[in-house]
């Protein structure tokens, strides 16, 4: 993260299938991706860690976004971070 960046601009949701250790089934599961806006993309982030800079509820409207957004099993779109739209970004 650069220090001038407080937070990126934009975060994406991969959503992929795993197995569950515990029930030996087969769940949904996600990764994420910060969209700064110098352009450059960080993958695979603790989404927790680089969102709870701010307020929760920022959090929680743009992580529901994001997993709504996000298909069965794919790249889902960028949501711009606290106001939920759907942004053009790098893929």
């Amino acid at each position: 993260m650069n220090d001038r960046d407080q937070r990126p601009m934009a975060f994406r949701a991969t959503a992929y299938l795993r197995t569950s250790w515990w029930s030996r089934r087969e769940v949904r599961a996600f990764r994420y991706d910060a969209l700064w806006a110098d352009g450059r993309v960080d993958r695979d982030i603790d989404l927790v860690k680089v969102m709870y800079q701010g307020a929760p509820p920022d959090f929680a409207t743009t992580s529901k976004a994001m997993h709504d957004g996000c298909p069965d099993v794919g790249i889902g779109h960028w949501i711009e971070y606290a106001t939920c739209n759907n942004i053009p970004g790098p893929l």
